[in-house]
């Protein structure tokens, strides 16, 4: 397979909900339809069970590194620190480039605060974007005059030299700044479908993160508020990058992969946001409404138009079936979590996963296996209330009846408990044999053995 080399161009939303696109269930529902989703998932894959980490910088660890999150040290982001994937870390855009790939990102990074952690220095060729998180242009639409608040920047660098600061990041920015991000991604790929040379294009946009301020084009189209607009415009976007394919000839040679980071936050202060369809919970819980989240591939020739398909999929396993697509390389030196899913993608067999761990911070926080769903840990998701809970009982839930997670139905089946210990037990052997890098460590070598996670080890 590897020798024709498609290209990959994936979109990546910022807590775009499982019930925000028409195809997902929203769309119209919602004052915003999205036609140009649903037309994508409609020559392609549409993904029912396609599963996240708990926010975005996990999340987008385990894309690029095909590796649970807690294994490179990028579970959570401490202000103050050198964070983010270390110049250790074998990213997906390595492998690619190690294979002939030109590599590019347009949108958010959120993986490295220092030169030596942005993305090129990881084995993108170019980037425009921002380094973190949409949140400090709230801040400064709350605070008086911006006080004691974060003031962040866009990027731009190419692979050699470090990446520079070209403009403020703040609420007179914010709506342009994924129209920008589609303009130069949709150059890209004129660009680089001319040399004949395959690409991997990155689009993390930065919508549709709070706050919802759309451009000025889509200000007030949905006649149901910002977020509605933003909807709108999103699905401009996509249709955007699509249409660029189409007119540089290379729809039919690249694979499409259109998806969300993580589940819309508790609304709280922040006013509407996203929706996450028939599941609950929220941003920063193991609940299915953060975890299942839409996920659209499309690859003509190679997967059937108009499927759908609730095998569970991780967002680390694409790691394993970029590099078996393209002839890239898996690390064998390092513990690698990504599953190839090629045979699935291809209609051949089912996937090759039936389970994950859902880490929240550094605590496992809850194990799926097949259908069932084992907690360890409780949230609070109400808007406003939000606590967490260690469980002195586990909480057993079958989402495929009770997607919501509200009937506990753990002292009717232990012999659950069997399949989910030996989960966690491998999980566990693979630490002690690869123990995790630290939040801002440079490698491995220092970080401490895996604390006990279930209360009978």
């Amino acid at each position: 397979m590897a020798e024709s080399k498609p290209n990959i161009v994936f979109m990546l939303l910022d807590n775009l909900g499982f019930g925000d696109p028409g195809c997902y269930g929203g769309g119209v529902l919602r004052m915003a339809p999205t036609p140009r989703v649903d037309g994508l998932a409609d020559e392609g894959l549409r993904l029912t069970n396609f599963n996240v980490e708990h926010a975005c910088t996990p999340t987008r660890a385990a894309l690029m590194t095909g590796r649970l999150p807690i294994r490179s040290g990028c579970e959570r982001v401490r202000f103050g620190v050198k964070n983010g994937l270390a110049p250790w870390e074998y990213t997906m855009a390595r492998m690619l480039k190690d294979v002939g790939y030109s590599t590019a990102i347009y949108g958010k990074w959120h993986l490295g605060n220092v030169a030596e952690r942005h993305p090129t220095a990881l084995g993108f060729d170019e980037w425009y974007g921002i380094q973190d998180s949409t949140d400090p242009v709230f801040d400064l639409m709350q605070a008086d005059k911006g006080a004691l608040v974060r003031q962040t920047k866009i990027w731009e660098g190419k692979a050699g030299s470090p990446a520079v600061p070209v403009a403020d990041y703040d609420p007179e920015s914010r709506p342009f700044i994924d129209a920008e991000i589609t303009d130069r991604a949709c150059q890209y790929i004129h660009d680089r479908a001319a040399t004949g040379q395959p690409f991997f294009l990155y689009i993390p946009f930065t919508m549709i993160h709070h706050p919802a301020l759309p451009h000025p084009e889509f200000k007030g189209r949905s006649g149901n508020g910002p977020y509605a607009d933003c909807m709108l415009e999103v699905d401009s976007y996509t249709g955007r990058v699509l249409d660029a394919l189409n007119e540089a000839g290379v729809q039919d040679d690249t694979i499409v992969v259109w998806a969300s980071d993580n589940g819309p936050p508790s609304h709280g202060t922040l006013g509407p946001q996203g929706d996450t369809g028939p599941f609950r919970g929220c941003l920063g819980t193991a609940y299915e409404g953060q975890l299942r989240v839409p996920c659209i591939i499309r690859w003509p020739g190679h997967v059937e138009a108009r499927t759908v398909s609730n095998d569970m999929v991780s967002v680390t396993d694409f790691y394993a079936t970029f590099a078996r697509i393209c002839g890239g390389r898996v690390p064998t030196d390092r513990a690698m979590d990504s599953m190839d899913l090629t045979g699935f993608l291809e209609g051949k067999e089912p996937s090759p996963r039936d389970w994950l761990l859902a880490f929240v911070g550094d605590s496992l926080a809850a194990i799926k296996w097949r259908q069932y769903k084992l907690h360890l840990i409780e949230y609070g998701t109400q808007p406003g209330h939000r606590y967490k809970l260690d469980l002195a009982f586990p909480q057993l839930y079958n989402v495929a009846s009770d997607p919501k997670e509200e009937w506990d139905i753990y002292g009717a089946n232990l012999w659950v408990n069997e399949a989910i210990q030996r989960i966690v037990f491998d999980y566990r052997k693979s630490v002690e044999e690869f123990p995790h890098v630290p939040v801002g460590g440079d490698g491995p070598s220092d970080a401490p053995r895996p604390k006990k996670l279930l209360a009978r080890e």
